[in-house]
């Protein structure tokens, strides 16, 4: 089983894999502000069939601070900026192997 988490996202998250020779599928699109806590877990495997896809992570803040945390498979990514600009302030592509 291959485990997406997030536990912060202040403001906006989108999370999309990719593959060779496919186009990318949205894996999540999240929303939250005010530093409120988020709590989502999914199995990769139900969502993606089985092989080796690039996961792209792009933070999105509406003003004041940012700040995401995306676990995957126990590897924690994160971003976080008291006083990010407006816009897309992260960025970060991994390699992930799905397995159901």
């Amino acid at each position: 089983m291959t485990t997406l988490s997030v536990t912060q996202c202040d403001n906006e998250l989108y999370i999309v894999a990719s593959a060779n020779g496919m186009g990318s599928l949205e894996v999540l699109h999240m929303s939250s502000g005010y530093n409120d806590p988020v709590n989502y877990t999914v199995n990769l495997g139900s969502i993606l069939t089985a092989g080796t896809y690039s996961l792209t992570m792009v933070g999105i803040n509406w003003g004041g601070p940012a700040a995401f945390v995306v676990t995957i498979d126990g590897t924690p990514y994160q971003y976080n900026n008291g006083s990010a600009p407006v816009g897309a302030v992260w960025t970060q592509t991994v390699s992930v192997n799905v397995s159901r």
